[in-house]
């Protein structure tokens, strides 16, 4: 019989040296953790590819070490307003010895995961505020990110020390599964274990995965059974992954190609959802797949950055929705990227426009950003609908166009 626990979480690191590779990015940050370079930098930033051990390290020392982890995901909490609300209070509790590593220190860790997901006008004051919060903490600052190259992290790693991590290497991820296999008593052939090492392209979760997923059922593994596995592509698009999804035969042939997608989450559930329509025209299965799209958009948000063991889930859900009824499948032009994010496009300077006047009322009112939106644009479109008041823009200093934007704002 078939456990429910995925082995990715059964044999989650919970010590440093359980994190298999990157040994010389584990005692820079050790040493960091213990004080040796936080004189220099408050905060560290842990980079590399998915699955390689980043956030693993972070939680395997946090509990080693006798630190109470506060995690949040910066690529959800975007605001400056959310990211305060979490960070400011987790920061503020001094661990004794300033946070010498003893059997009897105590404190916080702040761990803001997916750092580079900040991105876009929403996330306006978030990098400044993640900023702010690691040169006012009393506590330890982890970030961690796969691609910290992009231009709205600059700023940031001026604070942090930068830490790079590397995909694992084969010899390192074999020699994992040997030991999985062992304690799961399944005999492996070792030609096996080294196709899914390579298969995985230095991801230690998806190695895990497919070890699971081919070996749980009988217990053993030939290579014949690996066969099945295609290499993952890193770069497979978005339309590549959606027709493959939508014109699948079977729910076992969509589960596996999401399995070996790269493809985010979130923006490929949009997709789906905005496609639905095209591929099915017959209402009751239209339903029923937009049914099964609910559940898995429920599955997405529990399963967060940490509930991994519930991915299973999300893709069961997904996978019914392509096969509601196979042999309907006709190809039929797809709609991406999707609704939501063209929208956003589309009105990105209406929302550009609408963020320089609440900058300007908030600073000549002293008010945020968002109370500057909500209280005081309503009342002074009123005013300045009612009347022009040259004193009134003068004062706000507003340009032609955004009283005329202010006058014939709808909704906002």
């Amino acid at each position: 019989m078939k456990n429910d626990i995925l082995w990715v979480e059964k044999y989650r690191p919970q010590k440093i040296e359980d994190i298999v590779g990157n040994e010389e990015a584990k005692a820079s940050f050790v040493d960091w953790l213990k004080g040796k370079s936080r004189s220099k930098k408050k905060a560290v930033l842990l980079y590399g590819p998915p699955g390689v051990g980043k956030t693993a390290l972070a939680n395997a020392a946090a509990k080693e070490f006798g630190f109470t982890i506060i995690e949040m995901n910066a690529s959800d909490t975007r605001s400056e307003k959310a990211i305060n609300a979490i960070a400011k209070p987790a920061t503020s509790y001094l661990a004794l010895d300033h946070f010498s590593i003893s059997t009897q220190s105590k404190g916080n860790i702040l761990f803001l995961d997916e750092v580079d997901g900040i991105a876009g006008n929403e996330d306006r004051g978030g990098v400044s505020a993640i900023i702010e919060i690691v040169e006012k903490s009393q506590v330890p600052v982890i970030m961690a990110a796969n691609d910290p190259d992009i231009d709205k992290l600059r700023p940031l790693k001026k604070v942090c020390l930068l830490i790079r991590f590397q995909q694992i290497r084969i010899p390192l991820l074999i020699a994992l599964l040997q030991k999985i296999c062992l304690l799961e008593h399944v005999k492996a052939e070792f030609e096996a274990l080294e196709h899914i090492a390579q298969n995985s392209r230095g991801d230690v979760r998806s190695a895990i995965n497919d070890l699971q997923s081919l070996s749980e059922e009988n217990h053993i593994l030939t290579l014949q059974d690996t066969m099945a596995l295609s290499s993952r592509n890193k770069d497979i698009s978005m339309d590549e992954t959606l027709r493959g999804y939508f014109s699948a035969k079977s729910i076992q042939e969509a589960s596996t190609l999401l399995s070996r997608s790269n493809v985010d989450y979130d923006e490929f559930l949009m997709s789906v959802s905005d496609n639905l329509p095209k591929r099915y025209t017959n209402p009751i299965e239209l339903a029923a797949a937009y049914n099964f799209i609910s559940q898995a958009d429920i599955y997405r948000g529990r399963v967060g950055t940490e509930n991994w063991h519930l991915l299973k889930y999300f893709f069961n859900s997904m996978s019914q929705a392509a096969s509601v009824c196979p042999q309907s499948y006709q190809p039929f032009e797809l709609i991406t990227p999707p609704i939501r994010i063209i929208t956003l496009f589309w009105t990105k300077g209406k929302r550009s426009m609408l963020d320089a006047i609440c900058g300007k009322i908030g600073a000549q009112c002293h008010v945020s950003h968002s109370k500057a939106k909500h209280d005081f644009v309503p009342y002074v479109k009123t005013l300045l609908q009612q009347q022009k008041t040259s004193a009134l823009i003068s004062w706000f200093n507003f340009t032609p166009e955004e009283v005329d934007f202010l006058v014939k704002m709808n909704r906002y």
